[in-house]
């Protein structure tokens, strides 16, 4: 007989692996566009950018379960993804406070005339910014703090390799069950609105793709570590398939992947800005 490995065996033990490194800097660059949107339009507007923060602790997860089981395809499903989350936290967070700056020099330029005041009333919004976390700087730094108390415990304290395994599996998997569960988390606004524009198309897909192929994996080298997750991912894939199906986006808020400018009175975020702190400029 034959010692060489099954067709079976290469497809469950490199071919899906490989496609799920692929697929997984893929699903983890699928905001991408929809961030340099938001940026261009100064604000994120529908866009829900709770994932990224779960994304890093994702990363930083796996890529420490990396090294304990020496698996290099998990390694390299996962370090793209670590640089590309801090980018997509880092453009949320800016957003999130250029959109708290805006509002309060506008809400300041109501109250106070005079170019002088106007000018005061800019740098006091810029230092009451600075005084506060925004939202999503406030998640990502609950989340990293997590993981470096997670990883500083099981490299400090003496354990084997199983039960450091044990403890940075288990720990991921909550992690990475809140990232692909974080999407949900508007299933409430589509059901009331009937409308799916706040459900990003391509991670929907990506995720639910990457799932699959990283269950085929698991099974293959029998890790429910990475068996667990990836299976409820690829059910909430699914469940996110279903009512994007049900509800479809509709075009009056969908704009570019659900970003939209502020509205109201504040206007464009730009404009607005200016305007604070210029004065209305006369058109040449």
């Amino acid at each position: 007989m034959s010692d060489s490995p099954s067709s079976g065996f290469i497809l469950a033990e490199y071919v899906a692996p490989t496609i799920g490194c692929i697929l997984s800097t893929l699903t983890f660059s699928a905001p991408i566009k929809s961030l340099l949107t938001a940026i261009k339009s100064g604000s994120l507007g529908n866009l829900n950018c709770t994932p990224w923060a779960f994304m890093t602790g994702n990363t930083i997860g796996w890529l420490a379960y990396s090294f304990i089981t020496l698996d290099l395809f998990v390694f390299f499903a996962n370090a793209p993804g670590l640089l590309i989350s801090m980018w997509l936290n880092t453009g949320a967070m800016k957003l999130q406070y250029y959109e708290e700056l805006v509002k309060r020099s506008a809400s300041d330029n109501n109250s106070i005339s005079g170019d002088d005041d106007d000018a005061i009333s800019v740098q006091t919004a810029k230092m009451d910014c600075c005084q506060q976390l925004t939202p999503h700087e406030l998640k990502v730094m609950q989340i990293v703090s997590i993981w470096i108390i997670i990883l500083s415990t099981t490299s400090l304290i003496p354990v084997s390799s199983e039960e450091m395994k044990f403890i940075v599996g288990v720990a991921v998997n909550i992690n990475l069950i809140f990232f692909y569960a974080a999407p949900l988390s508007t299933i409430t606004a589509v059901i009331r609105t009937k409308n799916s524009a706040s459900i990003h198309f391509w991670t929907m897909a990506m995720n639910t793709s990457n799932a699959f192929f990283w269950c085929v994996y698991s099974l293959a080298i029998q890790d429910y570590y990475i068996l667990i997750p990836n299976g409820l991912g690829f059910l909430f894939g699914l469940i996110q398939v279903a009512l994007y199906q049900c509800f479809p986006r509709s075009d009056a808020l969908e704009g570019s992947d659900s970003v939209t400018a502020l509205s109201g009175d504040e206007g464009n975020c730009t404009e607005q800005l200016n305007r604070s702190h210029y004065g209305d400029v006369p058109e040449s």
